[in-house]
């Protein structure tokens, strides 16, 4: 199955509004294209892939760093979410309440050291690198290493390819 690709070079994916835009936009249409715009049979491929590797990589105590709106907090008993977007944090926190989220950015994040066993992130480095530079995205894996023993990276563009920090 080949996947549609999304652009992100040239926007401004670090702005509050951005995202704002997306969901809005997003209400009129499908959720998931807040995140990500895709057909719904690639959408729901995207997610069957992803789930296994999150179910197989990640125990313990997790945090999703750039959790949109919260959609892979289900899979998990101790999760945190973050987001730097107020308006995807109020989401999550409406459709799963029994989870927790927070409002951070990622170059900065208000954990201890170590404190969970894996972070994972999907389709942030993509966006941070195409947007803001790989110094940029250096900064954010430098962060989710030092507030987790172990970092899961997923992409939408490659979801059968992944890395592990």
């Amino acid at each position: 199955m080949k996947i549609v690709t999304q652009n992100y070079m040239s926007k401004p994916v670090n702005k509050e509004d951005f995202w704002k835009e997306r969901i809005e936009n997003a209400k009129r249409s499908r959720e998931h294209y807040s995140v990500y715009i895709t057909s719904e049979e690639d959408w729901n491929h995207l997610n069957k892939v992803h789930e296994r590797i999150l179910k197989t990589e990640c125990t313990g105590k997790v945090l999703d760093a750039g959790c949109g709106y919260g959609r892979s907090s289900e899979l998990f008993d101790n999760y945190v979410g973050v987001d730097f977007s107020p308006d995807f944090i109020e989401i999550a926190k409406a459709k799963y309440p029994n989870k927790t989220f927070i409002q951070s950015k990622l170059e900065q994040l208000p954990f201890k050291d170590n404190e969970f066993d894996v972070a994972f992130c999907v389709s942030v480095k993509h966006m941070v690198v195409g947007n803001q530079g790989q110094e940029a995205w250096d900064i954010i894996e430098k962060e989710l290493q030092r507030v987790a023993k172990k970092v899961l990276i997923l992409e939408y563009t490659d979801p059968q390819n992944y890395e592990v920090l």
